[in-house]
């Protein structure tokens, strides 16, 4: 009699325990991925940035992200043809909800052009600069149109180009300066200096200094030789990229 109640006790308990773990499975994500009219999206690349794991959606446009480390994670989706979604989760949490990701369709209508590679262009000389403007890849600015636009604060250089942001910061000369930050992509913005990391001469560079400006408003788009640039080592998403070219940089090279 106390074998059999045992036992019985035992199933119970056991068939309790269970819904509660299939609904939490640690480490699982669950969602879907439509566009904006509610249409299931099939073949949706979902991933996590911060684990670099990812899945594909299925035709009801379901997906399911497994083996998932603890702690927020930031999940993309992306399609060819749709501008990409984001959403943080945090796996700490006893039971995560499933997403739901609505992509917008981007129509893209496309003059006939000549697809010239940027990658072959001079990286580390500014010849490099003109080579790469024709390729048409990113925005570019020259030494003239730098000087048309008669800069004071570092901000006057990115006047009137999309994918930028002014924002106010302390400065020893001026008392207050104005930096850019990106307002495309990952919305994080990183700079290079005459093809490399910034040197301690471009320390006290100022606007007069800069002869070319070029930039890549997505990682995708940005040179091979400049990507560790845009995307250092330890961080968890790339970012757009600025490379500034000094009129000192040029004139060593010349000397």
């Amino acid at each position: 009699m106390h074998v059999r109640l045992r036992r019985l006790l035992t199933v119970l308990v056991l068939a309790g325990l269970a819904p509660m773990e299939l609904a939490a499975q640690p480490g699982v994500l669950r969602g879907t991925v439509t566009d904006t009219t509610g249409r299931p999206l099939p073949n949706v690349e979902v991933l996590s940035v911060n684990a670099k794991r990812s899945a594909r959606t299925d035709a009801a446009g379901r997906f399911t992200l497994a083996k998932l480390p603890f702690g927020q994670q930031l999940i993309l989706a992306r399609l060819p043809g749709y501008q990409p979604a984001d959403q943080a989760v945090n796996m700490l949490d006893a039971q995560v909800p499933e997403l739901s990701f609505k992509l917008r369709r981007v129509i893209v209508a496309l003059d006939t052009v000549r697809i010239v590679s940027h990658d072959g262009c001079a990286a580390y000389d500014f010849a490099g600069f003109d080579c790469r403007r024709r390729a048409g890849i990113g925005q570019f600015r020259g030494e003239a149109e730098l000087m048309a636009l008669r800069p004071i604060y570092w901000a006057d250089m990115f006047d009137e180009l999309p994918g930028f942001r002014r924002y106010p910061v302390p400065d020893s000369i001026l008392g207050r300066d104005w930096q850019v930050e990106s307002t495309t992509g990952w919305r994080c913005l990183m700079e290079g200096w005459n093809g490399r990391h910034k040197m301690a001469a471009d320390q006290g560079v100022r606007p007069r200094d800069i002869v070319g400006v070029e930039h890549y408003d997505t990682y995708e788009k940005v040179p091979a030789a400049y990507k560790r640039l845009a995307w250092p080592t330890g961080q968890d998403k790339p970012c757009a990229l600025v490379m500034y070219w000094t009129r000192g940089f040029i004139e060593n090279k010349n000397r």
